[in-house]
């Protein structure tokens, strides 16, 4: 597609006419601001930022609602480049199908080569994407984040995304994913909240793979699902040891409020009420690869499901936990 097809699609999006300039003029880091009037206009301007080194900023005005998945491709960049979408709001429109990737950004280039990408940023995002109350499909993964194929994502920065009605709200996963996720509010997600997964899906043999590692989620606040949805967690840790969880809000959620299958590396400052309901704890772990510590985290078992705050799977007495200054009312602090 030529830099003037690229630049007639911008405008059709309702670009401002001065920022357009300012991009096909190559100057770094430059702002796009956008009104899209179809998915399809927003997926060309997006597609466009992320090939130039751009943000784009939606209109606050913005309204689409999507009906397929849509994909973008991470380019090489070293700077922030990605989406402000404050004020915007982005709808799914079932098909049927529980299996849709509803917003995927990835390093993976079925064209050619993949690139390591710096500093991609997302912010402001809000999704509607269970509009039926939840009696018909979600998508599986509403907003999916991956560094696949040898291609990393370093510092990338995803703040302040809402998301309601889902199966998993936020997915990241890679061979290397180092990066943040700041305040998500995130409710009635069928299986979690945020999953933060190892990369299984490779081409590398496994003695080759890198670790999904280094992921700080700060500030969460996941509520709302019961386990007659799904497994209803808040954060899902699948193989990757290397979470820091901050300051996070878990509320009346059936499964765990944080379920790390090989440890946590922290969990600090965390509030857990009425989660866990299923298992009878709010953070659970089964392995644990290096050293997990859960400091200065609360639990409320008000209605007498929470029985203890942490169930640590080689034991309370494992030399590699550091467990201290957590409270709980009406529950245990720990798993014998």
């Amino acid at each position: 597609m030529t830099q003037e097809h690229h630049e007639q699609t911008l405008a059709r999006a309702g670009l401002q006419q001065q920022e357009l300039q300012q991009g096909s003029q190559g100057q770094a880091q430059a702002t796009v601001t956008a009104l899209p009037h179809s998915v399809d206009e927003f997926v060309k301007a997006q597609q466009w930022c992320l090939d130039n080194g751009r943000m784009l900023t939606l209109a606050s005005a913005t309204v689409l609602e999507f009906t397929q998945p849509v994909t973008f491709i991470l380019r090489g960049t070293k700077f922030p480049t990605g989406l402000s979408a404050y004020g915007a709001l982005f709808k799914w429109r079932t098909d049927g199908n529980w299996e849709r990737t509803m917003l995927r950004y990835t390093t993976t280039n079925p064209d050619g080569q993949a690139y390591e990408n710096q500093y991609f940023t997302l912010r402001g995002l809000t999704v509607n994407a269970d509009q039926t109350g939840g009696s018909q499909a979600s998508p599986q993964k509403v907003l999916c984040v991956d560094a696949l194929h040898g291609a990393a994502i370093r510092g990338a920065d995803i703040a302040d995304v809402t998301i309601e009605g889902c199966v998993n709200g936020i997915w990241v996963e890679g061979e290397v994913f180092e990066s943040y996720i700041r305040h998500p509010r995130l409710s009635w997600c069928r299986n979690a909240g945020i999953v933060v997964r190892h990369g299984y899906d490779t081409d590398l043999p496994p003695a080759e793979r890198a670790v999904c590692s280094n992921i700080f989620i700060s500030q969460p606040d996941i509520t709302r699902c019961s386990q007659n949805m799904g497994a209803a967690m808040g954060i899902h840790a699948d193989r990757c040891s290397s979470v820091i969880i901050t300051d996070g809000n878990f509320i009346s959620l059936d499964g765990p409020g944080i379920y790390g299958t090989n440890g946590l590396k922290s969990v600090h400052n965390c509030e857990f009420e009425n989660v866990g309901n299923t298992n009878g704890a709010a953070i659970v772990t089964e392995h644990n690869d290096f050293v997990t510590s859960v400091i200065a985290c609360r639990g409320s078992n008000t209605a007498g499901q929470m029985k203890v705050l942490l169930r640590h799977g080689p034991g309370a007495d494992d030399p590699n936990l550091i467990f201290a200054h957590c409270w709980m009312y009406a529950g245990d602090l720990l798993d014998p």
